[in-house]
């Protein structure tokens, strides 16, 4: 893909992180109607992947154009784009073990959640803005992810 490192195809790239981790748990719930557990831990998951979702947007519209310009890390580009190519059109592979689907999800949050944690150094943002998205990253939905993944290995 070769991106611009900028905040702003950072916030892109982090939007179409939230919809592939969305469209991911979504799938998969449908893969375990019989799990009752899972089925209730992955609509919660979904339910934070589409708040995440809407604060990425927040903090996309807050941003001037000059601060969406802004240089970021290339390695976090790289990452996210690797990551959505890895999650996109593969779900045969995704879903043809539980480990290959514990792999993708450990993959995709720890992706999440090192993005979460370049957003405090990001000086454009006001941490406020933040805030929500980055105590939910860290504690609430890891909490459920790792709870996930007990369920599922």
């Amino acid at each position: 893909m070769a991106q611009s490192n900028t905040l702003g195809t950072l916030l892109d790239l982090v939007a179409q992180l939230e919809d592939a981790a969305y469209g991911f748990y979504a799938k998969l719930r449908e893969r375990c109607p019989d799990n009752p557990e899972v089925a209730e831990l992955l609509v919660a998951i979904m339910e934070d992947e589409l708040l995440h979702a809407r604060v990425i947007q927040d903090i996309t519209e807050s941003l001037p154009a000059f601060q969406r310009r802004t240089s970021v890390p290339p390695d976090l580009i790289e990452r996210l784009e690797q990551t959505l190519d890895s999650l996109r059109g593969r779900d045969e592979e995704l879903f043809e073990s539980t480990d290959a689907t514990c792999s993708a999800i450990e993959k995709m949050e720890s992706l999440e959640f090192d993005v979460v944690l370049s957003f405090i150094n990001i000086p454009e943002f006001e941490y406020d803005s933040a805030a929500g998205y980055v105590r939910n990253q860290a504690v609430d939905h890891t909490n459920k992810v790792y709870r996930l993944l007990r369920s599922l290995g």
